[in-house]
């Protein structure tokens, strides 16, 4: 074929790349230097990321399973058309032993945890970039009985990605003290932050989550130990309660079982309250209005056929089917229009790994949405 000398502009390929998979970037960067500068310039990730939250389309929910057995931990994708879980991806962790915590994702990085070794690192699972976050040398009290809490998140004023941990030390007149720390990816360093957490408690059993621009843990009040939500904005790094709707208060007070799970509804952070109360249960589907303090509840829908005992909620799939857990780590799909449970999801990755024996230990941690990017976190090891 006769060349005919015809050049595309520059913007119309940079429009053109932006909306490719990010694995197929990764070998374009190898097709000429001009390709290579563009996918590797700050503008393109950028412009790539900001596209692909923009379509829903691209998003892809996750669910991270676990072994406390094994050094390793499994995050399968949730392909929401056909209702089947795909795309594995495995993070081994060998090196730092098992993962305490896995935080995320926030702009398609997630932060792993190692509570052991007090360790961090970040990870982007799309690129395979990881990087160890260094310790803080901020002197900290070297006492067994204490807490960490760890959060991480975007700062969308200094456009800077961030690691907030807490510290409680315990004492036995139930005084705590606290201290936080702020690391900051553009730095890589570590500083300690005044902040007003002297009110309440953090629950490590039940799962956080980060939504735009906020960390969000499940919490008590020490006074009363009611249950709270207590949130940090990473742009002013302040801590804020969050109280329960009203509506839910009794079965709080009255519940024998109980399990919560963050998740994403319409375009707002929601709340799916599972209680087990002393004559009656209740499931039911809230979601947050405003920001930090100031929150109000709208309630969404109840969730029938629910027992809080045996089964766990994960996520939301298009404002109508609920995923849960079970005893057997199974996923099922609820469709609460219906009212009915679906067959659980089948995963083959989930079969490959019973057939070694690891499913004695796996158990699913969480669940969210997922956007690959091509954001840089430093040089991996």
């Amino acid at each position: 074929m006769k060349n005919l000398g015809y050049k595309i502009p520059e913007d119309v390929v940079i429009e053109i790349l932006s909306r490719l998979p990010v694995k197929t970037l990764l070998r374009f960067k190898c097709a000429c230097t001009t390709w290579f500068t563009i996918i590797g310039s700050h503008c393109f990730i950028q412009k790539h990321l900001n596209m692909a939250l923009e379509d829903s389309n691209k998003a892809r929910l996750f669910i991270v399973h676990r072994s406390n057995k094994y050094e390793k931990f499994l995050t399968s994708f949730v392909n929401d058309d056909e209702l089947t879980l795909q795309t594995n991806l495995s993070f081994d962790t060998k090196r730092l032993g098992r993962i305490s915590c896995v935080m995320g994702p926030c702009h398609g990085l997630f932060c792993i945890y190692y509570e052991r070794h007090n360790k961090l690192l970040l990870w982007n699972p799309a690129t395979g970039e990881t990087k160890d976050i260094p310790k803080s040398s901020i002197p900290l009290p070297s006492n067994e009985n204490t807490a960490q809490y760890v959060g991480f998140g975007f700062d969308s004023n200094t456009r800077d990605y961030k690691v907030v941990k807490i510290l409680i030390q315990f004492h036995r007149d139930r005084y705590s003290d606290y201290h936080v720390e702020v690391y900051t990816l553009s730095t890589n360093s570590w500083r300690k932050i005044e902040a007003t957490i002297s009110d309440f408690d953090l629950c490590s059993h039940m799962f956080p989550t980060y939504w735009n621009g906020t960390y969000y843990w499940w919490g008590q009040t020490e006074e009363d130990y009611e249950d709270i939500i207590v949130c940090f904005d990473m742009c002013i790094e302040q801590f804020y309660k969050i109280l329960l709707p009203t509506e839910v208060l009794p079965m709080v007070h009255g519940r024998r079982y109980a399990n919560h799970c963050f998740t994403e509804y319409n375009g707002s952070l929601g709340v799916i309250f599972c209680f087990m109360g002393v004559t009656t249960s209740l499931c039911e589907l809230w979601t947050m209005n405003g920001h930090g303090a100031k929150v109000s509840w709208t309630k969404q829908y109840y969730i029938g056929l629910f027992e809080p005992r045996t089964m766990r909620p994960l996520m939301i799939l298009k404002s109508k089917i609920i995923l849960f857990t079970n005893k057997n780590h199974d996923i099922i799909p609820y469709d609460h229009v219906t009212q009915t449970m679906r067959a659980p999801l089948p995963d083959d990755a989930i079969i490959k790994i019973k057939s070694y024996e690891w499913i004695e230990n796996l158990w699913i941690t969480s669940g969210g949405s997922y956007t690959e990017s091509l954001v840089r976190i430093g040089d991996g090891k």
